[in-house]
């Protein structure tokens, strides 16, 4: 018995072990890509993208296209991307300034969580942004970038005016800049 009792232990050390270096890791990693985060160059275009269907926390359906008539920013990010959990702040900054506006949608939609993951991430890192849910199979093959995150912008006819991959620094004056004129038109 005693020594099933020491492999046990040495195998949950071990265990433990690995938990703590993942996490270690995965703070290291951040740091490093957090300090190379840059401002998205948003180059303005006029696009036809396909209604993207996502869920709101509770489970209630909604489409982009009932947002018509207000710049959407739209992130389609996911808890278990480096970068996106990077930029998320950023993002929570760009948020904050258009928080009152109502000409401004922000729509924060993972991939592949589950609405319990999305709102513990949310409360770890204290972040009160809109954030809802999609599938893969509901995300359109026009919205497939081939790096997450994915962010898009919309104008207020309903078509993209940009769109960007990979992590960026939303919280720039040059996104701003880029939203108000979308909502000057």
């Amino acid at each position: 018995m005693k020594l099933w009792k020491r492999i046990l232990t040495a195998v949950a050390l071990l265990l433990l072990a690995a938990a703590v270096g993942g996490i270690v890791f995965f703070k290291m990693a951040q740091r490093r890509i957090a300090s190379r985060l840059a401002p998205p160059i948003l180059q303005r275009m006029s696009q036809i993208s396909p209604d993207l269907s996502y869920r709101t926390l509770d489970g209630a359906l909604r489409h982009v296209s009932a947002s018509r008539g207000k710049v959407i920013f739209l992130d389609l990010w996911g808890t278990w991307c480096i970068q996106c959990v990077v930029e998320m702040p950023t993002v929570q900054k760009l948020y904050d300034h258009y928080r009152t506006d109502p000409d401004v949608e922000f729509l924060i939609v993972s991939r592949l969580d589950s609405p319990a993951a999305v709102l513990s991430y949310a409360r770890r890192n204290h972040l009160d942004l809109p954030f809802y849910v999609t599938h893969d199979e509901d995300v359109p093959e026009t919205m497939h970038l081939n790096q997450y995150p994915a962010t898009f912008i919309y104008d207020r006819s309903g078509l993209v005016a940009a769109q960007h991959a990979g992590g960026a620094n939303w919280s720039d004056q040059s996104v701003i800049h880029f939203i108000d004129q979308l909502k000057a038109e």
